[in-house]
């Protein structure tokens, strides 16, 4: 009898849900497809839906470019802050360059930097890595910071667009302000007096990347090259590496300076470097960690 009981149970639940589910894929097929007759017929301007059930019709809606899908949807209570497993509504709309949508959901108080998505990036970081200029433009004069990072890898904007080879858009968020944060210059003795050691402890993360002995060849997933004798080298020299042609682009030897002023913000400084990670902030880490560089040259 119990067994029969919660068979019954499931099978009402089943019947209540499923309608639901159907009229909310309804909805993202009508809305992406730019029906506006079916999507009316069927979210009438009185229904006062779940603002929940209209977050996939809105990010497919802008994906596709259907303005006047999203326009009817923010009229009938869809949140211009919706989110999906995929992203953000504003997000997506950025990365397609779909201006007119990007327009209307901030003008309906979309926020520019909300993150989403698996990666937790934000519509800057999307419409950066596809080039949308004129997203970017946008986003930008409704307060999205240039230089925000995000929480997954810590890259900011221009990282993503030096990553696609994106260089009108690098080039227009350094206009823009992007850039990394200043550094100090190394004080006098400070180098000399730092732990290798401690450096060497530090630098653990750089070896899943880097090799750290003599003709140590890393083929790891994002392989880097060799860091014996690093400081002083000439900058992207290492013969057979495939650097990136904005690290090929830089000039002069790695010199404590240069690796103190890049460990502290790569992505800024290297706008697409294959380093998926490996920035140093502390800046007592990044000295220690440059010492046991320096001790690894020969």
């Amino acid at each position: 009898m119990h067994l029969r009981l919660v068979v019954q149970i499931r099978l009402l639940f089943l019947v209540v849900l499923m309608p639901g589910m159907a009229a909310a894929q309804n909805l993202v097929s009508l809305a992406s497809s730019g029906d506006m007759t079916g999507l009316k017929a069927a979210l009438p301007a009185e229904s006062n839906p779940d603002p929940e059930t209209l977050a996939k019709p809105l990010y497919f809606a802008s994906q596709r470019g259907q303005d006047e899908a999203v326009d009817y949807l923010l009229s009938v209570g869809a949140n211009p802050d919706s989110t999906t497993e995929f992203g953000t509504t504003l997000g997506i709309a950025a990365r397609n360059n779909h201006t007119g949508i990007v327009a209307t959901l901030l003008a309906a108080g979309a926020d520019p930097n909300l993150p989403g998505g698996e990666d937790l990036t934000m519509p800057l970081h999307e419409a950066a890595e596809r080039g949308a200029i004129e997203s970017a433009r946008l986003l930008l004069g409704h307060g999205a910071d240039v230089n925000a990072v995000t929480l997954r890898y810590g890259w900011p904007a221009i990282q993503y667009a030096g990553s696609k080879d994106r260089s009108e858009m690098v080039a227009f968020l350094r206009d823009m302000g992007a850039g990394p944060a200043p550094v100090d210059a190394l004080t006098p003795g400070e180098l000399e007096s730092a732990d290798p050691e401690e450096g060497r402890v530090l630098a653990y993360e750089c070896g899943g990347c880097h090799g750290l002995t003599p003709g140590e060849i890393n083929t790891g997933q994002h392989p880097g090259p060799n860091l014996v004798g690093v400081v002083g080298r000439t900058k992207a020299s290492v013969e057979g590496f495939p650097y990136t042609e904005e690290m090929k682009a830089q000039t002069g030897n790695w010199t404590p300076e240069d690796l103190n002023v890049f460990l502290a913000d790569p992505f800024n400084i290297v706008p697409g470097t294959d380093m998926t990670r490996g920035g140093q902030p502390d800046r007592a880490a990044r000295i220690a960690i440059i010492a046991y560089l320096a001790s690894l040259t020969p």
